[in-house]
């Protein structure tokens, strides 16, 4: 008699919603989570912000800088990466005992490297399902939604606004269509749909 635990199972998923910061990442994430519970699948959420709020604050302090900084050059040369890497550590784990798992965040390094796109590269068990999905809205609604949340991490962003916009691209992997874009101006039950059409196995 074969059991329910015995009963293979189909490759964990790493799904990536990506966009740059107030397009709404952690929104859709939550809203999907939520319904895929409804239905019986259930994901374990990582977001790099929440992993290393702990100690991302302290290091910055320890090391001279602003502890609610994450944008300025100081915290892209000595912590940046470290909250990336730890948050993959952790989604690699999950994926190991089968669980999918949802990770929102910009990752823009790792999208122009093309390591996004590569569960080796970027230290996940090798199976992995890898899908992508990039939130997009215009810059004037993505500072108005900044403002508004009035998250202390966004203070170098606001306080230092045209650079940080005149830095921001569209990588070339959206560009070319590589990931799909959606317009987060949608509401959330569009784009929470949509993002659920994306997992939908390829015929074979």
């Amino acid at each position: 008699m074969t059991s329910e635990l015995t009963t293979p199972q189909s490759p964990p998923t790493a799904l990536f919603v990506l966009g740059h910061a107030g397009t709404g990442k952690t929104t859709l994430t939550n809203s999907f989570v939520q319904h895929q519970r409804q239905i019986g699948r259930a994901w374990c959420v990582l977001d790099k912000d929440a992993v290393s709020e702990c100690w991302s604050g302290p290091l910055l302090q320890a090391l001279g800088f602003d502890p609610h900084d994450r944008d300025s050059p100081g915290f892209k040369k000595h912590v940046r990466d470290l909250g990336y890497e730890s948050t993959l550590r952790i989604a690699r784990d999950q994926l190991e005992l089968g669980m999918d798992v949802v990770l929102p965040g910009p990752w823009n390094r790792e999208l122009a490297s093309g390591a996004l796109f590569s569960a080796s590269a970027l230290g996940l068990p090798t199976q992995t399902i890898l899908r992508h999905v990039w939130l997009d809205l215009p810059l004037p609604v993505r500072y108005e939604r900044i403002v508004q949340r009035a998250d202390p991490r966004d203070q170098w962003k606001l306080e230092n606004w045209n650079a940080y916009s005149d830095a921001l691209r569209q990588p070339e992997a959206v560009l070319d269509g590589r990931v799909t874009t959606l317009d987060a101006s949608l509401s959330l039950d569009t784009l929470r749909g949509t993002l659920e059409e994306l997992l939908i196995p390829s015929p074979a």
